[in-house]
């Protein structure tokens, strides 16, 4: 019993301790849970989208939660913002994302502008991993981006000491007049994409993402009970141990 007791906190410090890899990209969709896709869809002079919100709200979490025990590495644009140990440690998600069907009108371009936040903890990040890019954009209610209709991706975060609770956010798609300027991804945030004025002739569309934070115990936390479990089982056997003899004397 003692030498499997052993063998049990052996393997349980070997979990605690462990740490994996230094990540160069930050954990995506395919880690969260799978892709939540509203296609936006443009017919005649109105926009329309395609979208129904999943019965629970993604989770925004930390980089603990999705990838227990990594952290990034120092030169990466995210660091400051995600990393558990040497940044924020921010709550992030990235499951929504944008798609669009249909053809852009000439001499227009789609544009995506933040009507309402639910907090203004909740913020908004263009991430192009190639390109050691993490810009913020949406900082602001009122804020736009152009976009070249291309699948869009944002990563979504919010500060790690905030209340549970559901945070949201509402965008509106619409036409802009102007052109999108390459340079940083599928979107454009630049002075010119900030100044670009709708096309009043085509009607815009709205969409409202809800993101969920809830009080879970970290992984790293779960493992440092189930070793204290474990070393108490471990002790209160011991003691028994020692005891048995002791009441045999007695008697």
């Amino acid at each position: 019993m003692k030498q499997c007791l052993l063998a049990v906190i052996s393997v349980t410090l070997s979990a605690i301790s462990a740490k994996s890899a230094v990540l160069t990209s930050i954990p995506g969709p395919d880690d969260q849970g799978g892709m939540i896709m509203p296609m936006v869809m443009l017919s005649g002079n109105s926009l329309s989208v395609m979208f129904t919100p999943p019965l629970e709200s993604p989770l925004l979490a930390s980089l603990e939660h999705w990838s227990p025990g990594d952290a990034f590495q120092a030169s990466s644009a995210w660091y400051t913002e995600l990393d558990p140990m040497g940044g924020s440690g921010a709550l992030f998600n990235n499951q929504y994302g944008f798609t669009f069907m249909g053809s852009i009108p000439t001499g227009g371009v789609l544009g995506i502008r933040l009507l309402s936040a639910s907090s203004n903890l909740l913020q908004s990040w263009n991430y192009v991993n190639s390109q050691n890019r993490f810009d913020r954009v949406f900082q602001n209610v009122g804020d736009q981006v152009l976009w070249n209709g291309s699948m869009w991706h944002s990563y979504f975060t919010i500060h790690a000491d905030v209340d549970p609770g559901i945070y949201s956010a509402t965008f509106q798609v619409f036409i802009a007049n102007g052109a999108f300027t390459t340079g940083s991804g599928f979107v454009d945030y630049g002075a010119s994409a900030q100044a670009a004025t709708q096309d009043m002739n085509y009607a815009p569309v709205n969409i409202t993402y809800s993101w969920e934070v809830a009080v879970v115990p970290e992984p790293s936390s779960i493992l440092l009970l189930g070793g204290a479990g474990v070393f108490a089982l471990f002790f209160k056997l011991s003691q028994r141990k020692v005891s048995k003899p002791l009441a045999s004397q007695q008697s």
